[in-house]
């Protein structure tokens, strides 16, 4: 009985371990730097003239990561940098947290990017500032599939120890 149960906790930990994505994130020459102090305002590019900033993109994009753009990038140009937005993003709330450089205080808006694709209107879309911080949330429904994602791998454990108990018995 004990050697099942051990069976079935190292086929759990397995399956948690490889089923999950793998996320690693590769430093490009185009658009990511990671050999500069974070804490760097402005840089100066070192193929041209431009003078770029630094923003954070996490969430639901293809490549989040830390990013360094040319002043005057809007929000469309860098989630485009970040090879788009995944199809489990919800792009109605994106969230932009501002950094601001007095008293260390910051603040959130919130950019419905879902209505300037729908109506090709840029002043829904801001411009991005030095250290701002893009967070591209992901959508409800997909809370909920990774939950029976988890339950339908528990499920298959039971159901494997279940047959387990049952032939095991039979021979006895």
């Amino acid at each position: 009985m004990k050697r099942i149960f051990y069976v079935l906790f190292i086929l759990m930990f397995i399956s948690t371990v490889y089923g999950q994505e793998s996320v690693r994130q590769q430093s490009t020459t185009t658009g990511r730097y990671t050999d500069r102090p974070s804490a760097s305002r402005y840089i100066l590019s070192t193929t041209s003239d431009a003078l770029l900033m630094t923003v954070k993109v996490w969430g639901e994009v293809q490549k989040p990561g830390l990013y360094d753009v040319p002043i005057g990038t809007d929000l469309i140009e860098l989630i485009s940098s970040t090879g788009g937005p995944t199809t489990r993003a919800k792009l109605s709330k994106v969230k932009i947290i501002h950094a601001s450089d007095k008293n260390n205080e910051s603040y959130v808006s919130t950019v419905n990017i879902k209505k300037f694709l729908d109506t090709g209107d840029s002043q829904f879309i801001p411009e991005i500032k030095p250290n701002d911080t893009i967070v591209v949330p992901i959508k409800p429904t997909q809370y909920v599939l990774n939950s029976l994602s988890w339950t339908q791998q528990l499920l298959s454990l039971f159901s494997a120890y279940a047959l387990i108990m049952y032939y095991t018995g039979r021979g006895r």
